[in-house]
Protein backbone atom coordinates (compact mmCIF):
# COMPACT_ATOMS: atom_id res chain seq x y z
CA UNK A 1 0.00 0.00 0.00
CA UNK A 2 1.26 3.11 -1.21
CA UNK A 3 1.85 5.83 2.23
CA UNK A 4 -1.05 8.11 2.44
CA UNK A 5 1.30 11.69 1.31
CA UNK A 6 2.97 9.58 -1.54
CA UNK A 7 -0.56 9.10 -2.62
CA UNK A 8 -1.80 12.43 -2.00
CA UNK A 9 0.91 13.66 -4.42
CA UNK A 10 0.27 10.99 -7.08
CA UNK A 11 -3.27 12.82 -6.82
CA UNK A 12 -2.50 16.31 -7.63
CA UNK A 13 0.06 15.47 -10.21
CA UNK A 14 -2.97 13.77 -11.81
CA UNK A 15 -5.53 16.32 -11.52
CA UNK A 16 -2.81 18.93 -12.38
CA UNK A 17 -2.15 16.70 -15.41
CA UNK A 18 -6.16 16.89 -16.21
CA UNK A 19 -6.67 20.52 -15.85
CA UNK A 20 -3.99 21.09 -17.88
CA UNK A 21 -5.36 18.76 -20.70
CA UNK A 22 -8.78 20.40 -20.79
CA UNK A 23 -7.50 23.77 -21.00
CA UNK A 24 -5.41 22.79 -23.89
CA UNK A 25 -8.32 21.53 -25.25
CA UNK A 26 -10.31 24.44 -24.62
CA UNK A 27 -7.84 26.84 -26.52
CA UNK A 28 -7.03 24.01 -29.75
CA UNK A 29 -10.69 24.43 -30.38
CA UNK A 30 -12.16 27.70 -29.36
CA UNK A 31 -11.05 29.26 -32.92
CA UNK A 32 -14.10 26.43 -34.20
CA UNK A 33 -17.03 27.44 -32.13
CA UNK A 34 -19.88 28.64 -33.99
CA UNK A 35 -18.92 26.51 -36.89
CA UNK A 36 -20.65 23.36 -37.89
CA UNK A 37 -17.43 21.54 -39.48
CA UNK A 38 -19.22 18.07 -38.94
CA UNK A 39 -17.17 15.17 -39.55
CA UNK A 40 -19.57 12.36 -38.76
CA UNK A 41 -23.40 12.04 -37.98
CA UNK A 42 -23.77 9.80 -34.99
CA UNK A 43 -27.52 9.24 -35.66
CA UNK A 44 -30.89 11.29 -35.96
CA UNK A 45 -29.63 14.38 -33.25
CA UNK A 46 -26.33 13.63 -32.84
CA UNK A 47 -22.83 14.58 -34.57
CA UNK A 48 -19.46 14.86 -34.48
CA UNK A 49 -17.43 17.93 -35.09
CA UNK A 50 -13.77 18.43 -36.25
CA UNK A 51 -13.85 20.22 -32.49
CA UNK A 52 -14.44 16.51 -30.82
CA UNK A 53 -12.05 14.82 -32.40
CA UNK A 54 -9.30 17.87 -32.06
CA UNK A 55 -10.17 18.41 -28.18
CA UNK A 56 -9.69 14.22 -28.12
CA UNK A 57 -6.58 14.26 -29.82
CA UNK A 58 -5.42 16.81 -27.83
CA UNK A 59 -6.55 15.13 -24.38
CA UNK A 60 -5.16 11.79 -24.85
CA UNK A 61 -1.89 13.29 -25.86
CA UNK A 62 -1.04 14.93 -22.80
CA UNK A 63 -2.22 12.30 -20.51
CA UNK A 64 -0.58 9.17 -22.32
CA UNK A 65 2.71 11.23 -22.24
CA UNK A 66 2.59 12.08 -18.35
CA UNK A 67 0.64 8.44 -17.04
CA UNK A 68 1.72 6.40 -20.32
CA UNK A 69 0.50 3.12 -18.02
CA UNK A 70 -3.19 4.61 -17.78
CA UNK A 71 -5.86 3.59 -20.24
CA UNK A 72 -8.21 6.34 -21.76
CA UNK A 73 -11.78 5.99 -22.91
CA UNK A 74 -13.22 8.65 -24.84
CA UNK A 75 -16.57 9.43 -26.57
CA UNK A 76 -15.32 9.74 -30.30
CA UNK A 77 -14.29 5.50 -30.64
CA UNK A 78 -12.36 4.46 -28.15
CA UNK A 79 -15.05 2.82 -26.30
CA UNK A 80 -13.00 -0.73 -26.06
CA UNK A 81 -10.92 0.04 -22.89
CA UNK A 82 -12.47 0.22 -19.98
CA UNK A 83 -11.21 -2.66 -18.10
CA UNK A 84 -8.09 -2.39 -20.08
CA UNK A 85 -5.98 -1.47 -16.63
CA UNK A 86 -6.55 -0.46 -13.13
CA UNK A 87 -6.43 3.09 -13.96
CA UNK A 88 -8.78 4.48 -16.20
CA UNK A 89 -9.02 8.28 -17.24
CA UNK A 90 -12.20 8.85 -19.14
CA UNK A 91 -12.97 11.69 -21.57
CA UNK A 92 -16.12 13.66 -23.13
CA UNK A 93 -13.44 15.80 -25.36
CA UNK A 94 -16.64 17.95 -25.95
CA UNK A 95 -19.91 17.88 -24.06
CA UNK A 96 -22.65 19.42 -25.78
CA UNK A 97 -21.59 19.51 -29.95
CA UNK A 98 -24.60 20.41 -31.17
CA UNK A 99 -24.49 23.82 -28.34
CA UNK A 100 -20.77 24.25 -29.52
CA UNK A 101 -21.57 24.15 -33.45
CA UNK A 102 -24.44 26.44 -32.98
CA UNK A 103 -22.51 29.17 -31.28
CA UNK A 104 -24.46 28.50 -28.04
CA UNK A 105 -22.09 29.22 -24.59
CA UNK A 106 -22.83 25.99 -22.96
CA UNK A 107 -20.31 23.23 -23.72
CA UNK A 108 -17.38 21.80 -21.80
CA UNK A 109 -14.23 19.23 -22.03
CA UNK A 110 -14.95 16.60 -19.06
CA UNK A 111 -12.19 14.22 -17.80
CA UNK A 112 -12.68 11.85 -15.01
CA UNK A 113 -10.03 9.39 -13.47
CA UNK A 114 -11.63 6.15 -11.86
CA UNK A 115 -8.91 4.01 -9.94
CA UNK A 116 -10.46 0.59 -10.58
CA UNK A 117 -14.17 0.96 -9.92
CA UNK A 118 -13.80 4.02 -7.78
CA UNK A 119 -13.82 7.92 -9.34
CA UNK A 120 -10.69 9.65 -7.82
CA UNK A 121 -11.36 13.27 -9.81
CA UNK A 122 -13.19 15.16 -12.33
CA UNK A 123 -12.44 17.86 -14.38
CA UNK A 124 -14.63 19.93 -16.36
CA UNK A 125 -14.01 23.17 -18.44
CA UNK A 126 -15.96 25.76 -20.24
CA UNK A 127 -13.48 26.63 -23.10
CA UNK A 128 -16.10 29.74 -23.50
CA UNK A 129 -16.82 31.25 -20.81
CA UNK A 130 -13.35 30.32 -19.44
CA UNK A 131 -15.25 28.07 -16.55
CA UNK A 132 -13.36 25.23 -14.15
CA UNK A 133 -14.79 22.95 -11.87
CA UNK A 134 -12.53 19.87 -10.11
CA UNK A 135 -12.84 17.44 -7.69
CA UNK A 136 -11.03 14.76 -5.67
CA UNK A 137 -12.62 12.06 -4.23
CA UNK A 138 -10.28 12.47 -1.14
CA UNK A 139 -10.52 15.96 -0.38
CA UNK A 140 -12.15 17.36 2.32
CA UNK A 141 -12.51 20.79 0.80
CA UNK A 142 -15.51 22.66 2.20
CA UNK A 143 -18.54 21.98 1.22
CA UNK A 144 -20.73 24.57 -1.12
CA UNK A 145 -23.27 26.14 1.04
CA UNK A 146 -26.75 26.28 -0.74
CA UNK A 147 -29.93 27.87 0.14
CA UNK A 148 -33.01 25.37 0.17
CA UNK A 149 -34.58 25.89 -2.88
CA UNK A 150 -38.32 24.41 -2.94
CA UNK A 151 -40.00 22.34 -5.87
CA UNK A 152 -41.30 25.05 -7.06
CA UNK A 153 -38.66 27.54 -7.23
CA UNK A 154 -36.52 25.23 -8.48
CA UNK A 155 -34.36 25.30 -12.49
CA UNK A 156 -33.69 22.20 -13.12
CA UNK A 157 -31.93 20.66 -16.24
CA UNK A 158 -33.34 17.89 -17.80
CA UNK A 159 -30.68 14.96 -19.81
CA UNK A 160 -32.47 11.54 -21.49
CA UNK A 161 -30.79 9.46 -24.60
CA UNK A 162 -31.18 9.94 -28.06
CA UNK A 163 -33.02 7.33 -28.79
CA UNK A 164 -36.61 7.89 -29.96
CA UNK A 165 -38.48 6.23 -26.63
CA UNK A 166 -35.59 8.09 -24.95
CA UNK A 167 -37.39 11.37 -26.42
CA UNK A 168 -40.36 10.44 -26.09
CA UNK A 169 -39.82 10.21 -22.40
CA UNK A 170 -38.05 13.46 -22.43
CA UNK A 171 -40.68 15.23 -23.63
CA UNK A 172 -43.09 13.56 -20.99
CA UNK A 173 -40.84 14.38 -18.26
CA UNK A 174 -40.39 17.61 -19.63
CA UNK A 175 -44.10 18.62 -19.08
CA UNK A 176 -44.47 16.91 -16.08
CA UNK A 177 -41.72 18.78 -14.49
CA UNK A 178 -42.64 22.07 -15.76
CA UNK A 179 -45.85 21.77 -14.43
CA UNK A 180 -44.15 21.74 -10.70
CA UNK A 181 -40.68 23.37 -11.43
CA UNK A 182 -39.82 27.10 -12.13
CA UNK A 183 -38.19 25.90 -15.06
CA UNK A 184 -36.83 23.43 -17.29
CA UNK A 185 -33.80 23.29 -19.49
CA UNK A 186 -32.85 20.76 -22.18
CA UNK A 187 -29.41 21.84 -23.47
CA UNK A 188 -27.94 18.63 -23.68
CA UNK A 189 -24.85 19.39 -22.15
CA UNK A 190 -24.92 17.27 -18.80
CA UNK A 191 -20.77 17.41 -17.43
CA UNK A 192 -21.55 20.99 -17.63
CA UNK A 193 -25.42 21.06 -15.99
CA UNK A 194 -24.13 18.75 -13.63
CA UNK A 195 -21.53 21.20 -13.00
CA UNK A 196 -23.32 24.27 -12.69
CA UNK A 197 -25.42 22.41 -9.97
CA UNK A 198 -22.31 21.21 -7.99
CA UNK A 199 -21.66 25.29 -8.01
CA UNK A 200 -25.10 25.98 -6.64
CA UNK A 201 -25.68 28.32 -9.96
CA UNK A 202 -28.37 25.24 -10.98
CA UNK A 203 -30.63 23.50 -8.44
CA UNK A 204 -30.96 20.38 -9.95
CA UNK A 205 -30.64 17.82 -12.95
CA UNK A 206 -32.69 14.92 -13.70
CA UNK A 207 -31.06 12.09 -16.14
CA UNK A 208 -33.08 9.43 -17.79
CA UNK A 209 -30.41 6.49 -19.29
CA UNK A 210 -27.47 8.85 -19.44
CA UNK A 211 -24.25 7.23 -20.47
CA UNK A 212 -21.48 7.35 -17.79
CA UNK A 213 -19.21 9.03 -20.14
CA UNK A 214 -21.13 11.98 -20.30
CA UNK A 215 -22.02 12.27 -15.92
CA UNK A 216 -19.15 10.82 -14.37
CA UNK A 217 -17.13 13.81 -13.70
CA UNK A 218 -20.38 16.10 -12.78
CA UNK A 219 -21.70 13.45 -10.41
CA UNK A 220 -18.07 13.38 -8.32
CA UNK A 221 -18.64 17.26 -8.37
CA UNK A 222 -21.97 17.30 -6.96
CA UNK A 223 -21.09 14.74 -4.25
CA UNK A 224 -17.83 16.36 -3.22
CA UNK A 225 -19.45 19.18 -2.93
CA UNK A 226 -21.73 18.08 -0.63
CA UNK A 227 -24.98 17.83 -2.90
CA UNK A 228 -27.21 14.86 -3.17
CA UNK A 229 -27.50 12.14 -6.25
CA UNK A 230 -29.91 9.65 -5.78
CA UNK A 231 -30.45 7.08 -8.36
CA UNK A 232 -33.85 5.65 -9.98
CA UNK A 233 -34.65 3.55 -6.34
CA UNK A 234 -34.10 6.52 -4.21
CA UNK A 235 -30.96 5.57 -2.85
CA UNK A 236 -27.56 7.86 -2.79
CA UNK A 237 -25.92 6.43 -6.39
CA UNK A 238 -22.67 4.53 -5.79
CA UNK A 239 -20.27 6.48 -8.63
CA UNK A 240 -18.49 3.07 -9.98
CA UNK A 241 -16.40 2.50 -13.04
CA UNK A 242 -18.82 -0.92 -13.83
CA UNK A 243 -21.92 1.70 -14.56
CA UNK A 244 -20.62 2.19 -18.20
CA UNK A 245 -22.71 -1.05 -19.24
CA UNK A 246 -25.95 0.44 -18.69
CA UNK A 247 -27.86 3.71 -19.13
CA UNK A 248 -28.00 5.03 -15.42
CA UNK A 249 -30.74 7.02 -14.17
CA UNK A 250 -30.59 9.67 -11.61
CA UNK A 251 -31.46 12.67 -9.85
CA UNK A 252 -28.87 15.37 -8.59
CA UNK A 253 -29.50 18.26 -6.69
CA UNK A 254 -28.41 20.31 -4.27
CA UNK A 255 -30.16 19.20 -1.08
CA UNK A 256 -31.81 16.04 -0.24
CA UNK A 257 -35.24 17.41 -0.04
CA UNK A 258 -35.21 18.97 -3.58
CA UNK A 259 -33.78 15.28 -4.76
CA UNK A 260 -36.54 13.55 -3.26
CA UNK A 261 -39.16 15.67 -4.35
CA UNK A 262 -38.03 15.78 -8.07
CA UNK A 263 -37.15 11.75 -7.95
CA UNK A 264 -40.94 11.60 -7.37
CA UNK A 265 -42.25 13.44 -10.15
CA UNK A 266 -39.60 12.13 -12.75
CA UNK A 267 -39.83 8.59 -12.28
CA UNK A 268 -43.60 8.79 -11.78
CA UNK A 269 -43.14 9.00 -15.59
CA UNK A 270 -42.95 5.51 -18.04
CA UNK A 271 -39.81 5.22 -20.09
CA UNK A 272 -36.39 4.80 -18.21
Amino acid sequence: MKPAATLTNRRQQELTAAVSAARAAGAAIRADFGQRHVTSRKGRYDIQLRADLVAQRTIIRLLSHHFPNYSVVSEEGIQDTWDRSRMTWVVDPLDGTNNFGYGIAHCAVAITLFDDEAPVLSVIFDPIVDREFTALASSSEKKVNRIPTAVGHATVALVTDYSEEGRLTGRLLEDTLSQSCKRVTTMWAPALDLALVSAGALDAMVSRNAALLDVCAGILLVQSTGGCVLDASGQPLRLEKSLYRNGISFVAAGTEELARELLDLAFSVPGG
